[in-house]
């Protein structure tokens, strides 16, 4: 389930995309997560990587690091 938060990231990230050269994308993606991370509100957002599209997973990924765990049938997850 989508967080307010997280669902505020990526509306903000939706309506603003066309307006963003593609070249410069990611950078404003990673600008974004950052923000909202200082302000505590990006917590779970990697949590919904797969929701996301290319440049806000990217952005994700490389604020938070990837995290890989296994389940309980050894399973990595992302």
């Amino acid at each position: 389930m989508i967080n307010e938060n997280n669902e505020l990231i990526m509306e903000l990230w939706s309506r603003l995309k066309s307006h963003i050269p593609p070249k410069e994308r990611l950078e404003v993606a990673d600008l974004i997560v950052v923000v909202f991370d200082e302000f505590g509100m990006a917590d779970e957002l990697s949590d919904e990587a797969e929701d996301l599209d290319r440049e806000l997973r990217a952005a994700v990924k490389s604020h938070f690091g990837d995290t890989v765990e296994e389940d309980e049938d050894g399973y990595e997850e992302l």
